[in-house]
């Protein structure tokens, strides 16, 4: 039986950062998931100064400063405000829970009606009653972001847009993005009022999925019927044509000295895509399929494969891992080392998911196999659950030792 962790309900941001076992995690959400090049020299430059020198790439394409001590917070908010990354309120941000297509394309209109979205969630005083975890992704074609946790999906179709609530295989059906942004908008004032309810009766106001079965289409709208696309691993790293150039980081843990190594090698008018997938897509449209690398390519350090991950067949894209302890309050075990060890054991197709806790904050989709610490078994030293094809908080098939584990790793993957 595993240990229920304790469940924050809400994830940090920049206003509101999150206390853990390494100083407060700052969150930063790029706006419309693009940063420039000035923007991402500061969010390097703040991670040396007041953080750990370690910025994270999360689950929602946002970019995350860890190790912030609380009398440092205050300088750290006027420098994301000199450089536009900073709401105006934490009400603002918290609304702009908005992860955007990282490999949309000019034709697909996706950044302009995510644009059209952000404007109307900034003015949306009427949805404060939302959950603070309420989440959109806008899409350039549907299942796109399949791996993305979201309460409601934009998707770009042959003929408009879907609107798709969480929990319903059914998805409304708008000509363009104007209503697209409405409908989205009827269907989250109703859950806001649903969530205002639950919290009169004493009860968490939940997400989307456990009501969406109630929800009834806006005025003039119907349902229509959508497929549920298979949760993918994310693309690989390397040339995106039309679009630039894929680089991953190990766990989606990024050096600050090496992100600033890289943006000293652009142009000055670059843009970076910070993505869901734990990389960053650096763009440049005149990128084709199986370009040689571009001039930039060794001063940027992309060549050190210490921080980088620049080729679709390294192992380290088949592991994920959170925090884990000591940096997290809440983790029962070590996660990082332990999972960038095993890598190499995990076989092609295969993903490894190694966790502190039972939250999986890390990553929502299932994996062929959760390593879940469980804390210490005294003489044995830390061990671990292992849940085969779940999720961090399912079913556990089996125990081992952290020594164990380390002694036979091929056993984790045996089974399948």
């Amino acid at each position: 039986m595993h240990t229920p962790p304790h469940i924050q309900g809400w994830c940090p941001g920049a206003w509101q950062p999150m206390a853990s076992g390494d100083g407060l995690v700052v969150r930063v959400r790029p706006p419309l998931g693009r940063l420039t090049v000035a923007q991402a020299r500061r969010l390097a430059r703040l991670g040396l100064v007041h953080g750990t020198g370690v910025l994270e790439l999360s689950s929602r394409a946002n970019v995350q400063l860890r190790g912030i001590a609380p009398g440092r917070h205050a300088a750290v908010l006027r420098a994301l405000a000199a450089v536009g990354l900073l709401d105006a309120d934490a009400g603002r941000e918290r609304r702009r829970n908005l992860v955007i297509d990282p490999l949309c394309r000019p034709q697909e209109a996706v950044h302009a009606l995510g644009q059209a979205l952000q404007q109307a969630l900034d003015a949306a005083d009427d949805l404060a009653g939302l959950p603070a975890k309420f989440g959109w992704s806008v899409e350039g074609a549907p299942g796109r972001l399949a791996g993305v946790s979201a309460d409601i999906r934009l998707q770009r179709t042959s003929t408009g847009w879907q609107v798709q609530p969480d929990g319903r295989q059914q998805a409304l059906a708008v000509a363009d993005a104007g209503q697209a942004v409405a409908a989205g908008l009827a269907l989250a004032r109703w859950f806001a009022g649903q969530a205002v309810l639950r919290r009169a009766q004493g009860l968490r106001p939940g997400r989307m999925a456990a009501v969406a079965a109630q929800l009834q289409p806006p005025p003039g709208l119907d349902w229509v019927e959508t497929e549920t696309p298979a949760h993918g691993e994310g693309p690989a790293p390397g040339a995106v044509p039309g679009l630039g150039w894929l680089l991953g980081a190990p766990l989606g843990r990024l050096p600050a000295v090496a992100l600033a190594r890289l943006l000293r090698a652009l142009p000055e008018q670059a843009f970076l895509r910070v993505t869901p997938w734990r990389m960053l897509l650096v763009e440049d449209q005149d990128t084709e399929a199986g370009a040689a690398m571009p001039r930039w390519w060794a001063a940027a350090g992309l060549d050190s494969a210490a921080d980088w991950i620049t080729h679709a067949h390294d192992p380290r894209l088949r592991v994920s891992a959170c925090t884990g302890a000591p940096g997290c309050t809440q983790a029962l075990g070590p996660t990082q080392t332990l999972a960038l060890e095993l890598a190499p054991q995990v076989p092609r197709g295969a993903h490894l998911h190694v966790t502190g806790c039972a939250k999986g904050c890390a990553r929502q989709a299932p994996a062929t196999v959760v390593l879940r610490a469980e804390g210490e078994d005294e003489g044995e030293g830390p061990f671990y659950s292992v849940v085969r094809h779940g999720r961090a908080g399912d079913r556990a098939q089996e125990q081992r030792t952290l020594a164990s584990v380390r002694d036979n790793p091929g056993l984790l993957f045996s089974k399948e």
